[in-house]
């Protein structure tokens, strides 16, 4: 996977690593991406990086490519558009539950009615979706002076599957890789665990910058301390720091109680608006 690519973009919940559909889809553009690993835009936010260094990144990838149009990774005489690349008919989404989900984001009703709709389907492509739109939905949030707790009740959902081994399935392997196919599924598995930390780690730092009197901001750091502390691309082992510590240091952060308190709050905001 090219990490610049569509392929590793928050707006294209499609795929993730080496798991997904053979295309993928962007929400920004509306787009079906028939090789995502080849296209690109100004607007890419890094799937693999915490948020400090996704949004320097994603500064840097913005000076180099148009925000209004995807657009070849590397230059070629003709548009994706003229090479077949990219397509505006999504209905060969519709005949898949997550692609059909991923077609309605912010098309219908409210995008976190989207990603509960998701958050309710089977298996990790699912999962996968709503981690990469709900990373970009926050960020989006905050920075249009919105509050980090936009992404309480998806900070939520991750911390209730946390610490459960991701089920990934032959079926949802979108790429082959030259090793045993029991050694990329736990890749996979481990790119999944470090995609449910990230996202807590990005709504830990939106907290802590906003000075919030709930102790969520501890959780910016959360990402990068099991990296640390275990061993790279082991799955297993680092599911036994989420069992150990990691849960540990959430529920430290937020218990359900505070969980349930804000959510009534938050719900009372927005009956009142």
């Amino acid at each position: 996977m090219l990490p610049l690519s569509c392929a590793n973009c928050c707006f294209n919940g499609l795929q993730h690593d080496t798991l997904g559909t053979s295309f993928g889809y962007c929400v920004e553009h509306r787009k079906v991406l028939r090789f995502a690993e080849e296209l690109t835009c100004g607007r890419h936010f890094r799937k693999d990086l915490p948020l400090a260094s996704a949004e320097r990144e994603h500064q840097l990838h913005s000076k180099r490519y148009p925000t209004a149009r995807v657009a070849f990774l590397y230059e070629r005489p003709m548009s994706p558009e003229a090479a077949g690349f990219v397509e505006r008919d999504a209905s060969s989404l519709r005949t898949d539950a997550v692609g059909d989900a991923i077609a309605d984001y912010g098309q219908l009703g409210a995008k976190i009615e989207s990603l509960a709709r998701l958050r309710q389907l089977q298996g990790v492509r699912a999962e996968i979706a709503m981690l990469s739109m709900g990373r970009s939905y926050v960020r989006r949030c905050v920075g249009r002076n919105g509050s980090w707790t936009s992404g309480i009740h998806l900070l939520w959902w991750t911390r209730l599957r946390l610490d459960q081994e991701p089920e990934v399935k032959a079926s949802d392997i979108r790429v082959e890789l030259a090793i045993p196919l029991t050694r990329q599924v736990e890749m996979a598995q481990w790119a999944i665990l470090m995609f449910r930390l990230i996202f807590i780690s990005d709504i830990g730092q939106y907290a802590k910058a906003a000075g919030s009197r709930v102790a969520v901001g501890g959780l910016s750091s959360l990402a990068e301390e099991a990296a640390a502390e275990t061993s790279a691309v082991a799955p297993q082992e680092l599911m036994t720091w989420l069992k150990r510590k990691g849960l540990r240091r959430f529920d430290e952060s937020l218990s359900e109680r505070s969980y349930m308190r804000m959510a009534r709050e938050l719900h009372k905001d927005q009956d009142a608006d």
